[in-house]
């Protein structure tokens, strides 16, 4: 009786919304607001004067989606149910996501597709970071550490690519001139979608789009066979990632 009862525990905490991230998601919200915007509104407040601050915030926004959330969660112990854990997370921080991108709106000169884009692009990123972080959860070691640094990487690639790109292969420069490599990385790409005015978006951004979303799709079929290979082969001896 006492192991079936710390099993339903074990399986009831799985379930459980993550209230500490929930706080400290919303205090690195309001801190980013802060840096980004301040407390006192801009002398002439308009579009002009909003939109550097509001890119500052998203790119922070962004930092902590990507880089900070994932560190945090490999910093712990190893956990049984990682990937219904990481959904979890992901529902909180996707959601609070929203609350913060779709009322820029109102202070920027972005039209509805863009800001449909710039935040199908961070869900995407943070969906994909998402799938490493549920496979690396309930291991432990260099494993953790692999999955940190890969995390990180798809946060900064873009601007690795273009900083150690040009002097190893001249021939990429072609790509850096019409912002091929700013959609590697998250942070380059949401840099590049932000920066864009009322007008229309680049029809090249809608494919860079599915080719992402085709990446999380992947990503996550992954996630599930290997919650599956877990399930099956690991009863009595491994645990499930499920």
């Amino acid at each position: 009786m006492p192991a079936s009862r710390s099993t339903v525990a074990a399986d009831d905490d799985s379930l459980l919304l993550p209230r500490g991230l929930i706080f400290l998601a919303s205090l690195w919200l309001i801190a980013a607001w802060i840096t980004a915007i301040g407390l006192r509104p801009p002398v002439q407040p308009s579009a002009a004067t909003y939109t550097p601050a509001v890119r500052l915030m998203l790119f922070l926004v962004a930092l902590g989606l990507l880089v900070v959330w994932p560190l945090m969660r490999l910093s712990g112990p190893p956990t049984k149910w990682a990937v219904r854990r990481t959904l979890l997370d992901l529902v909180v921080l996707l959601a609070l996501m929203q609350v913060v991108v779709w009322p820029l709106r109102l202070v920027t000169p972005w039209s509805a597709g863009r800001t449909f884009l710039i935040d199908a692009t961070l869900v995407s990123w943070t969906m994909l970071v998402g799938a490493i972080v549920a496979t690396a959860l309930p291991r432990a070691g260099a494993s953790r550490v692999v999955a940190t640094m890969l995390c990180a990487a798809l946060g900064f690639m873009g601007s690795l690519t273009a900083w150690i790109g040009p002097p190893l292969f001249p021939w990429t420069a072609a790509d850096l001139a019409d912002g091929t490599v700013d959609r590697l990385g998250a942070l380059t790409s949401l840099h590049r979608l932000t920066g864009g005015g009322p007008g229309p978006v680049d029809d090249a951004e809608w494919p860079a789009l599915i080719v992402l979303a085709a990446a999380v799709v992947a990503a996550w079929i992954v996630v599930g066979v290997l919650t599956i290979v877990g399930t099956r082969g690991g009863r009595g001896q491994a645990q499930p990632i499920s």
